[in-house]
């Protein structure tokens, strides 16, 4: 228990100790992992130990930051959640753990027919493809809720979302209702990524990015994944769609003192004539403009030399690269790097 008449804090600091300690919001942010997920890890595996406020606020240090970034690193190996505390805390903690689901024999043929691997993740994949085929949102949303609440958000699209969607297209021709179970599927995440993206903006202190898809370009299913991945480290978002013309994002980023300009492009737009917009584009702002989306892999050379960053179609590379032009903060100590994974 801590004497308030002995410790002070000021940005974190203890005045006894001189040991940092920031609250769950700055975990996150140096980490990607949204605070629910840091507290259900706590909660149901006892993987991190807070220090507590008087009023109970939990406090975090560097050492809590290193252990995440181990659990993360064992996550993306694909190893389950609870097997990952084991190894981390070298013992089960002191509750039972929760045991992994075993996959039923309908699970593992919808698996095997989506082309979808063993790992944890498949479990997932086929709950989630069997409510697609199903047409139940309900199921839906209790699939990807369950998987969000206990892995970060960038790991669900990476391993959840994005097998699911590649499934969905390669065999959308052999069912007859291939085409109704796609769009019903893209519906509903459009819906859902946009809500977690309406939440989680307003939990966002760092700087301002704009994001958006390139003109002509109305998939941003890939983008509305980014902006989230974003969020998750802090940056503040102005999402404005689809479709979305250069000229008048330029008021926008000036009204909104934006840091960043993040659009996202892919293989039905014109690219040539695109490309050599945006070089018009990043010549009227002073702030940097970065460019994913299949585009940034074609047309990489042509972006550069038009100003713009080309930040490829994964997450992990597309964050990272943003931040290290545009920190999440910019007040001195602040700032943050950037890992994540999926597709942009």
């Amino acid at each position: 228990m801590y004497n308030k008449t002995v410790i002070f804090w000021c940005n974190g600091m203890d005045k006894t100790t001189s040991a940092l300690r920031f609250p769950i919001r700055k975990l996150a942010e140096r980490t990607g992992v949204a605070p629910t997920t840091l507290r259900a890890w706590e909660r149901r595996y006892g993987l991190l130990k807070p220090e507590r406020t008087p009023k109970g606020h939990r406090l975090y240090s560097d050492q809590d930051v290193r252990l995440v970034e181990q659990v993360l690193t064992l996550l993306k190996q694909g190893h389950a959640i609870s097997e990952v505390a084991r190894r981390v805390l070298s013992e089960p903690p002191a509750e039972a753990l929760p045991s992994e689901p075993e996959r039923s024999a309908d699970a593992n043929s919808i698996a095997q027919d989506a082309g979808i691997g063993a790992g944890q993740w498949s479990l997932y994949s086929a709950r989630m493809l069997r409510a697609i085929e199903q047409f139940n949102q309900q199921q839906l949303d209790a699939v990807y809720n369950d998987a969000s609440s206990l892995y970060p958000i960038d790991l669900v699209s990476r391993d959840l979302i994005e097998p699911v969607l590649q499934a969905l297209g390669e065999r959308w021709h052999q069912r007859d209702a291939g085409v109704a179970e796609e769009h019903f599927f893209l519906a509903w995440l459009r819906n859902k990524l946009g809500a977690r993206l309406h939440h989680a903006a307003a939990h966002a202190t760092g700087n301002v990015l704009v994001v958006a898809c390139l003109p002509g370009h109305r998939h941003e299913i890939g983008t509305l994944m980014f902006a989230l991945a974003a969020l998750g480290r802090g940056y503040r978002l102005v999402y404005l769609g689809s479709d979305m013309p250069l000229e008048p994002i330029l008021p926008v980023v000036e009204r909104c003192h934006a840091s960043g300009v993040v659009l996202s492009g892919g293989a039905e737009s014109d690219d040539q004539e695109i490309v050599a917009n945006i070089g018009h584009f990043t010549a009227a702002l002073s702030c940097p403009v970065f460019v994913g989306g299949r585009m940034s892999v074609d047309y990489g050379d042509a972006l550069l030399a038009a100003g713009a960053m080309p930040i490829g179609d994964q997450f992990a590379l597309a964050v990272h690269l943003v931040t290290s032009r545009v920190p999440v903060h910019t007040s001195a100590g602040q700032a943050v790097s950037a890992v994540s994974g999926g597709m942009l």
